[in-house]
């Protein structure tokens, strides 16, 4: 994984050698998950013109998340019915993003775009469990979250206030709904279906005038 966030980030700074601009962003997060729930995150990427009204943009954003939460439950023989689940949960994500974007309004003082969104993702944790029944102590164990590898497609929204501070900076206010999932589109546990909304506020810099 290390190897893999090493490469990536080599590959992202060669790109923006070509680049024309380039973006830094921190980020909130929603998500049908618990575990990933107001996640926040941090993120480098960068758009090339294609045309007068589209441009296409690669990144990496890293999302990170330490919650606690409790589940209960109810035994089906009755043996136990009320069950208890303490959980501290610290879940990682790592996603490499691709997409083009239109300008809807583009003048010298703001434009604002919009867009298809593909990712890969890596997703992987570990929560500390503690679990009782009956008001009584019962257990206390640690789970790891495998590695786990999700497509994402979604979408990109961006709004852009030119001139931010100096020439050639800008304020980037960004939203990104999306699905991440192994392919399988059905509802079941196994899907590895997770939604995910993600708010970014960032800066960029324009390398052209």
């Amino acid at each position: 994984m290390k190897k893999l966030i090493s490469l990536t980030f080599m590959l992202l700074m060669g790109l923006f050698c070509l680049a024309q601009e380039v973006e830094f962003c921190g980020s909130l997060n929603t998500s049908s998950v618990i575990n990933y729930q107001n996640a926040y995150g941090i993120g480098l990427q960068y758009q090339h013109d294609i045309s007068q009204k589209f441009k296409v943009g690669f990144g990496i954003h890293y999302n990170f998340k330490n919650s606690n939460f409790i589940k209960e439950f109810e035994d089906i023989d009755g043996s136990a019915p009320h069950w208890v689940e303490n959980t501290n949960s610290k879940s990682r994500r790592f996603s490499i993003r691709l997409n083009i974007q239109r300008l809807v309004r583009d003048n010298e003082n703001l434009s604002i775009s919009l867009g298809p969104e593909i990712s890969y993702n890596y997703l992987w944790g570990k929560d500390n469990i503690s679990s009782w029944s009956g008001g009584s102590y019962r257990k206390n164990f640690m789970r790891n979250i495998d590695l786990v590898k999700l497509f994402g497609i979604g979408l990109i929204s961006k709004i852009e206030i030119k001139d931010f501070i100096k020439p050639r900076l800008s304020l980037c206010l960004t939203a990104r709904p999306e699905i991440v999932t192994n392919l399988i589109f059905k509802r079941s546990e196994n899907s590895g279906e997770t939604a995910f909304v993600e708010f970014q506020i960032g800066i960029k810099y324009r390398f052209k005038k």
